[in-house]
């Protein structure tokens, strides 16, 4: 029985490998053997028609997966990105307003067990005007280069 099984298993090994393979591999990693074009969202699938052959064909064929993937998603990244920036440049005013208002009270009320002199209270606060915008806005940037 073993020996019919492993026999009938040895026909199909290579059948059974590539679904296995299949299984395993994430649908957008561009691979050399299937190429990244089956990944593609519905409009741009049609691609696979007419550059199939040519990534067949190719010797460079990762790096030609990787720009034809970046071309596909390039205007689901500029959409989202756009969302975003909007979205947070909307949020940096009401953000600054909370801040100086919040580091205010955190300084002058919530710093009387510190025993500190009211004027070093004061310089704090102007030291955080001063450098407070800078700051957030520079988190601001850094999260806009992380988004992409």
């Amino acid at each position: 029985m073993m020996t019919t099984l492993y026999g009938a298993f040895f026909e199909k090994q290579t059948v059974f490998y590539m679904l296995e393979t299949l299984k395993i591999r994430p649908q957008t990693q561009s691979d050399r053997n299937y190429s990244a074009l089956i990944s593609l969202p519905a409009p741009l699938n049609v691609l696979l028609l007419i550059l199939g052959p040519f990534l067949a064909t190719s010797f460079h064929s990762q790096r030609f997966n990787n720009i034809i993937l970046w071309i596909a998603y390039l205007p689901v990244l500029i959409v989202t990105f756009t969302i975003y920036l909007v979205y947070t440049t909307a949020l940096l005013p009401l953000c600054m307003v909370k801040m100086f208002f919040h580091k205010m009270v955190m300084i002058f009320m919530y710093s009387k067990s510190y025993r500190v002199h009211k004027s070093e209270k004061f310089m704090q606060w102007v030291m955080f005007l001063a450098i407070g915008p800078l700051r957030l806005t520079s988190n601001f940037l850094v999260d806009l280069v992380a988004f992409v």
